[in-house]
């Protein structure tokens, strides 16, 4: 059975993606509205009624947005770690109704699906990647990450499809009239990837296996996707990886399906 992979938007302004079979999917984040999510998915000739779970990955508006009203709209579940709806629940004052709790590091079935959220490190709750299998396919995510760092390596590499943030350039984040604590957090562990660290990440988990690369969360004021496409094309160039597919997500229109 096919296994496609479609990234409705990535950017501080919403992110959300679909994991899916031809007849089963997993969104991972619902950071836009209901009513442009649903507008994104027609728009991808995905029937909504084909997603069944929503994962999050954590607490962030931008990850969020319409995750508990499209929970209700589609009558199914969502899926975070315990932290995280504590936090949508007493901070927020939310009621999430159809809710599923996972623990980071701990795998589980959902339908055809293996799930294994594992933990990065972000300035948020509990927040956490995720690793997909179905069948013999394989896909990565992490969205939100202040490093590459060792448990980010194991999990990730040798996936058959890879989503990986590439969210800022150093210089331009530097030159940007934003605070200096507020360059501080992005730039720390616990902020986001810049181009760099997420480019020279590369040789180490794409394998033979790999066939996708996504690099998404792409800042509109500190980054360029065009920057971000050469200087991944320059290394998978440079790895003699030209077989391997190349998305650049943006902000404000869904990507085409991959299919693997």
């Amino acid at each position: 059975m096919a296994f496609g992979i479609t990234v409705l938007g990535g950017g501080s302004r919403g992110n959300s993606l679909l994991v899916h079979t031809s007849d089963s999917g997993l969104l991972i984040d619902a950071g836009f509205s209901r009513k442009e999510i649903l507008r994104r998915l027609v728009k991808s000739n995905i029937d909504p009624a084909l997603v069944r779970l929503i994962l999050v990955t954590h607490e962030h508006q931008d990850h969020v947005k319409g995750c508990r009203i499209l929970s209700d709209h589609l009558k199914i579940p969502v899926c975070a770690s315990y932290k995280t709806f504590e936090y949508l629940r007493s901070e927020r004052d939310e009621k999430w109704e159809n809710t599923r709790i996972f623990s980071p590091g701990s795998t589980f079935d959902f339908e055809t699906f293996t799930i294994s959220p594992f933990s990065v490190q972000h300035d948020s709750i509990d927040p956490v990647g995720f690793v997909i299998e179905h069948q013999n396919f394989k896909v990565g995510v992490a969205t939100d990450l202040g490093c590459v760092n060792e448990l980010v390596k194991r999990r990730l590499t040798d996936c058959d499809a890879l989503i990986l943030e590439s969210n800022y350039d150093m210089d331009m984040l530097r030159a940007a009239p934003r605070s200096l604590s507020l360059k501080r957090r992005i730039m720390g562990r616990h902020g986001h990837l810049d181009n760099r660290e997420a480019i020279d990440a590369l040789p180490e988990l794409l394998t033979a296996r790999t066939k996708a690369l996504f690099l998404t969360h792409i800042s509109s004021e500190c980054n360029d996707g065009n920057l971000v496409r050469k200087l991944a094309e320059d290394k998978l160039h440079d790895l003699g990886r030209a077989d391997i597919v190349l998305n650049i997500v943006e902000q404000d229109e869904p990507s085409g399906t991959v299919w693997m």
